[in-house]
């Protein structure tokens, strides 16, 4: 007589799939150090861009999320939402690498773009009619 079993030994089980998580966020209270209306010594250049989220991010968007550009930890610029288009003003001095940074209200999931900017004298990034999409990573 002969026994056979169908269990498995430690070594051959399947993995499990675990759900990442993140860390959750308040809203950020980010402090646009750049005043806006005109350019100055500090900061003589800017660029405009009109930037789409990507599908994976589009699903969870809001009126109550943020978009910011950043130079190292300083803020550049704030995005203002219009119709499912960020436009943003960005300021600084070219060269200067910009990250962007994206705050999702409904997952409170804080993101920054995968790859950064690098500052043109008054360049535009995209147009309302067709706007650059950015992709974004969620900061762990």
């Amino acid at each position: 007589m002969s026994f056979v079993s169908c269990g498995s030994s430690g070594d051959d089980e399947i993995p499990t799939y675990v759900e990442p998580t993140y860390t959750q966020h308040q809203a950020p209270q980010w402090n646009n150090v750049v005043n806006a209306e005109k350019p100055n010594e500090k900061y003589p250049t800017d660029l405009t861009a009109y930037i789409q989220l990507p599908d994976s991010i589009k699903a969870y968007a809001s009126n109550a999320d943020e978009l910011a550009a950043f130079c190292g930890d300083e803020c550049r610029g704030d995005g203002t939402l219009m119709d499912g288009v960020w436009c943003i003003r960005i300021w600084g001095k070219v060269g200067d690498n910009i990250t962007l940074k994206y705050y999702c209200a409904t997952n409170k999931y804080m993101y920054h773009s995968t790859e950064s900017i690098v500052l043109k004298d008054d360049e535009h990034l995209g147009t309302y009619d067709e706007p650059r999409t950015v992709y974004f990573i969620v900061d762990k």
